[in-house]
């Protein structure tokens, strides 16, 4: 068993991405908490079935990731930043909260 530090620290890390995710026009959702690892995640694809899991929607897959003041659609994993907050959509278009 090695330690950090010792023998294969000189490989790169795996990008991990912490976002808040929260549901398309339900103010009510207190968002939840979606870590991206590359290592598991390896396209936007994935990611968006990890959304799915996590957010629960009612309006079933989440197929769109949307930034929350805007409303601009994200559409790959390295738009997303760490630390961020979204909202998931299906089909249907932004919706813009009060």
């Amino acid at each position: 068993m090695t330690s950090a530090g010792t023998k294969g620290s000189w490989l790169s890390q795996p990008t991990v991405k912490s976002v808040l995710v929260y549901r398309n026009g339900d103010p009510f959702f207190p968002g939840r908490r979606i870590v991206i690892n590359e290592k598991k995640v390896s396209n936007f694809e994935v990611f968006l079935k990890e959304v799915t899991g996590g957010v629960k929607a009612p309006f079933g897959a989440v197929r769109n990731i949307y930034t929350p003041r805007g409303g601009h659609r994200v559409r790959q994993l390295e738009e997303l930043q760490s630390g961020e907050q979204y909202v998931a959509g299906g089909r249907e278009a932004f919706k813009k909260l009060k």
